[in-house]
């Protein structure tokens, strides 16, 4: 898969000359895939780049491009993710510390216990670190005392970052509140690769298209539901649905269950869905609950609309661009099937028009701006060292023997 090309690339910027990225594993997280696009970047920008991975299993490794060193840690996969994290930030501690790295990326919530550890060598050189706050840190479902509890750990485990990345302006008010410092700003998520410039929706179309891991979260069972009414109205309409997970009889029994067996497709795992989307009329993310819906951004890049519960930030944010499509409240399943219903009934919107909307979020950029702050965080430093380095001469002046301070 190509990751970048010369002309989405944009001007460089300095950067260093090495970057690690920690990982748990290349499990099917938003979180790792946009790692190992960052990394396929950075690389192909001719950086070092060092993917430290608890565990180098998962599907995603098949993403990681050649020419980028994967360290596997080859940690008990069987930890269960607190304790993976864990381990993951000990050992990485130990191999970083060599000093063969100038920067590390932490990618997303579940790995800032990293952070700390790698901030404490005990001697060399300190890589730079650059951690994402990828998912929303203040929930209503939270009770006063879980959320102080919440907001501490976040301070101890991001305290020590260098620069603090989030996804977008509330988030990052948030995350300097609680964290109480400056070094806090918005990077769109780099969630796009390069596969090809959008087509046009082929002439009477009306496949709607759903992506995601088969579990209840995602809400499959009410998008079933809701297709149903659909199916009802537009008898051309089917439904494609591109994932695996434990919910997959469920769901199968359900399809059959409303007669659908004929009109639903349930394809399994896929390395992209790309290729689904191009065949596709619009694209429905059905979830209960999401740190940001990343394949969103994805269809959209593809020139498709969409429909989404209001299950991210994000969404209304996507949804207000004109023609992008439609969002409605979680768990609604007539609004869902009347959203879905009303955009198989108008024409297509121009394919490069929805692609524009989210060219922000392409990997060049956003990769780019990571290797800016990380510069950035060099510079920082090396002024601090400077004025730590004139302080102590300053001072040793003042109390030499025979110089005294009114002489300075």
């Amino acid at each position: 898969m190509s990751v970048i090309t010369s002309i989405e690339r944009g001007p460089a910027v300095l950067a260093p000359r090495s970057v690690a990225i920690v990982l748990r594993d290349f499990r099917l997280g938003g979180s790792e895939r946009v790692a190992i696009g960052l990394a396929n970047y950075w690389a192909s920008r001719q950086i070092h780049v060092t993917l430290v991975v608890g565990c180098a299993e998962g599907p995603l490794k098949a993403l990681v491009q050649p020419g980028i060193d994967v360290i596997d840690l080859a940690l008990n996969s069987g930890l269960g993710d607190t304790r993976l994290v864990w381990a993951l930030a000990l050992r990485a501690r130990a191999i970083l510390r060599q000093g063969q790295v100038e920067a590390c990326y932490v990618p997303g919530n579940s790995h800032w216990p990293v952070i700390p550890l790698l901030k404490t060598f005990l001697s060399g050189p300190v890589p730079r670190i650059v951690a994402q706050v990828s998912s929303p840190v203040c929930r209503a479902s939270r009770s006063r005392l879980a959320q102080k509890g919440y907001d501490w750990r976040m301070r101890w485990l991001l305290g020590k970052a260098d620069v603090i990345t989030t996804l977008s302006d509330d988030l990052a008010r948030e995350a300097r509140r609680i964290i109480g410092c400056s070094r806090v700003e918005v990077v769109p998520l780099p969630a796009l690769w390069d596969e090809g410039r959008p087509c046009a929706v082929a002439e009477g179309e009306m496949t709607i298209l759903a992506a995601g891991r088969l579990v209840p979260i995602k809400g499959f069972d009410l998008l079933i539901d809701a297709f149903a009414i659909v199916a009802r109205r537009h008898p051309a309409a089917r439904l494609v649905i591109c994932g695996e997970g434990p919910e997959r009889q469920a769901l199968e029994t359900r399809i059959a269950g409303a007669g659908l067996t004929d009109r639903v497709t349930l394809t399994g795992y896929v390395p992209s869905i790309r290729p689904y989307l191009d065949r596709a009329r619009l694209f429905v993310l059905s979830s209960h609950c999401e740190s940001f819906g990343a394949v969103l951004v994805e269809a959209l890049a593809a020139g498709r609309q969409i429909v989404s519960t209001r299950c991210s930030p994000v969404v209304d944010k996507l949804v207000t661009c004109p023609g992008a499509g439609s969002s409605v409240p979680v768990r609604d399943v007539p609004a869902l099937a009347e959203a879905m219903g009303q955009i198989l009934g108008q024409t297509p919107p121009e394919c490069e028009a929805l692609a524009r909307i989210v060219a922000p979020y392409h990997v060049s950029c956003g990769g780019e701006a990571f290797l800016s702050l990380l510069h950035a965080c060099e510079h920082d430093n090396r002024r601090a060292t400077s004025q730590m380095k004139t302080g102590q001469a300053l001072g040793f002046a003042i109390n030499h023997p025979g110089i005294s301070g009114r002489a300075l």
